[in-house]
């Protein structure tokens, strides 16, 4: 006799990251468990394995949703700004640095206090393309389309993005000051590298 299976709702994955964000917030990273995600989503310990794979690929799949939203950030503030881009990208900056300072998952990544870092670090070190280089991309689109003034070609953007990113991320394990303050350092140097 055939065995009968039960589709998994196209939902499941995206409850399953959000149980995990959970326990992260509540207890951090170590906390995480299988068996934890599937008792609190109401599924099986495979469903969980079929949908997320192993814990260093959840904690991808974290950080990616993570990246995303910092994207959708800055979408919302080059709007506020659409033609002041040293403004523009400097509330990205600000914004970004305030809502990583507020992030248990990013906190973690960086190596904060919640502890749990060996599966999240990496992503930001040794395999940067998964989330810096996604960043980068995506971001660079974003104040390339948004600021058509500015005379940096796409792949000049995509430079100039990377090193705001990595100041952000410098800013975020040794903070030498309030995010207003870094802010307004960044917004001297942005403009300085947008020629204004």
């Amino acid at each position: 006799m055939k065995a009968v299976t039960h589709p998994v709702p196209a939902r499941t994955r995206e409850k399953l990251l959000a149980a995990a964000a959970d326990v992260i917030r509540a207890d951090g990273w170590a906390a995480v468990t299988m068996g934890k995600l599937a008792a609190q989503v109401g599924v099986s310990r495979q469903t969980v394995y079929n949908e997320l794979g192993s814990k260093a690929e959840l904690a991808k799949a974290l950080m990616l949703c993570e990246t995303d939203r910092f994207v959708e950030r800055v979408n919302d503030d080059v709007a506020a700004h659409p033609d002041d881009p040293v403004e523009g990208v400097t509330a990205a900056f600000r914004h970004s640095l305030e809502a990583a300072h507020a992030n248990p998952l990013l906190e973690i990544a960086l190596g904060g206090q919640q502890g749990g870092r060996d599966d999240f670090l990496p992503l930001l070190t040794s395999q940067p393309e998964a989330v810096l280089g996604r960043a980068v991309e995506a971001v660079a689109a974003v104040f390339a389309r948004s600021y058509p003034g500015v005379a940096l070609t796409a792949s000049e953007w995509a430079v100039a993005v990377e090193a705001f990113v990595r100041l952000l991320l410098s800013h975020l394990v040794q903070p030498s000051g309030s995010a207003e303050h870094a802010s307004g350092q960044m917004r001297w140097v942005i403009g300085r590298m947008l020629g204004s």
